[in-house]
């Protein structure tokens, strides 16, 4: 046989091998090669939350190609082959950020990763609890170069088995909101930050705690007075021991509503703020304190619910708010953000929506007492 000929057949033999891989792919993924560049940057960490657990972490796809790819199905399979998440192709776009574009669109982005471009895909998984806990995952995307066959992509990662840290709330008293709180499409879920040249998400388990009245609204008479706001001067608590690593101080109020008082830069953006190292690489943050409330400073230790200043609207602030979240390094936006769980709390409501805006809120058939969870988006909650 000639050598032409011999080319000519293997090539064949590829083709049809490759179609195979294809038609099979849907039912069990087959790795093959793309020229996309698969990384997860940060191993999922299990936490409970609405009596499950979940996983909440990212995948970075960027593309070395001269052709754009579009990505298609997404599969995520334990190590034991259990399917713990499908996405099927028409919501694979809710997933994704291209990044450099915009980050809060009406329509949900391209599924196309163009030459040279890098995606980021915003994964939040929920377990069942009928199986035990993965300590290993798989991700199989389906991917698809135009006039190509669609091949498939893999991006493996350990899970993170250790429990989330319990603390205690930030806040005492009833009607909190926990606005911007953990879930996959909340603002402080898509916040990428690249400082010093490293991208971190700080604000991955952020929660912006705001009060509402039975009105549903955040304040009551003059809306550009920070005192009508009903969380405006709440005691902000240490949520355990720790020694405080970090304050901001002096940074003054803005009007409610109004462009902020000062410039926002990284100094300036978590307004005055307190950061808690709280051992073992984790720290607390609150943030937008009022100025001049704080009660601490540099290497004090503090006692778990010692009150350690008062809740304002300081830095990068609408209406007075606690933000507040856990991170692994000493810095609100340059750190990675972790799980919490909190002892206990009681879920009243579930509210649709965003504050400011229109909003739908769900009565519960009766109060939820939550333990060792997490709280979730716009729940509103009764902090002991």
């Amino acid at each position: 046989m000639n050598s032409n000929r011999l080319a000519a057949l293997l090539i064949t033999g590829l083709l049809i091998a490759a179609q195979r891989v294809a038609t099979a792919a849907a039912a069990l993924p087959v790795v093959i090669d793309a020229p996309l560049q698969v990384a997860i940057p940060v191993a999922p960490m299990l936490f409970r939350a609405n009596g499950a657990a979940h996983l909440a972490y990212e995948i970075e796809i960027t593309n070395v190609s001269e052709s754009g790819w579009t990505l298609r199905q997404l599969d995520v399979r334990d190590e034991k082959g259990i399917n713990r998440l499908s996405v099927a192709s028409d919501k694979v776009a809710e997933l994704l950020w291209h990044k450099g574009g915009p980050r809060r669109s009406e329509h949900p982005p391209s599924v196309v990763v163009a030459p040279g471009e890098s995606v980021i895909a915003y994964l939040w998984v929920d377990l069942d609890g009928k199986s035990a806990a993965p300590t290993q995952l798989r991700h199989h995307f389906s991917v698809q170069r135009e006039g190509e066959a669609p091949r498939v992509i893999d991006a493996p990662t350990t899970v993170v088995r250790g429990s989330a840290r319990e603390i205690s709330s930030p806040l005492r008293g009833t009607d909190w909101v926990a606005a911007n709180g953990p879930a996959n499409s909340s603002q402080h879920r898509r916040g990428y930050f690249v400082i010093g040249g490293t991208a971190y998400i700080g604000q991955r388990f952020a929660i912006d705690w705001v009060r509402i009245g039975a009105d549903s609204r955040t304040f009551h008479g003059d809306g550009k007075d920070n005192r009508s706001y009903l969380c405006y001067g709440a005691e902000v608590l240490a949520v355990a021991d720790g020694v405080v690593s970090e304050i901001k101080d002096g940074i003054q109020e803005n009007v409610p509503q109004q462009p902020p008082a000062v410039p926002i830069t990284l100094e300036t953006v978590a307004g005055n703020h307190i950061n808690l190292d709280l051992g073992g690489g984790v720290f607390a943050m609150y943030a937008h304190l009022q100025p001049g409330s704080l009660r601490v400073k540099v290497g004090d230790r503090v006692q778990r619910g010692q009150v350690i200043a008062l809740l304002g609207n300081t830095g990068n602030s609408t209406e007075p708010h606690l933000h507040f979240q856990l991170m692994d390094r000493n810095s609100p936006l340059a750190s990675e953000g972790v799980p919490y769980v909190l002892p206990q709390f009681t879920v009243t409501k579930q509210i649709r929506g965003s504050l400011g805006e229109s909003i739908t809120i769900e009565p519960l058939p009766a109060p939820q007492k939550h333990r060792g969870e997490l709280p979730l988006d716009m729940q509103l909650v009764n902090l002991n």
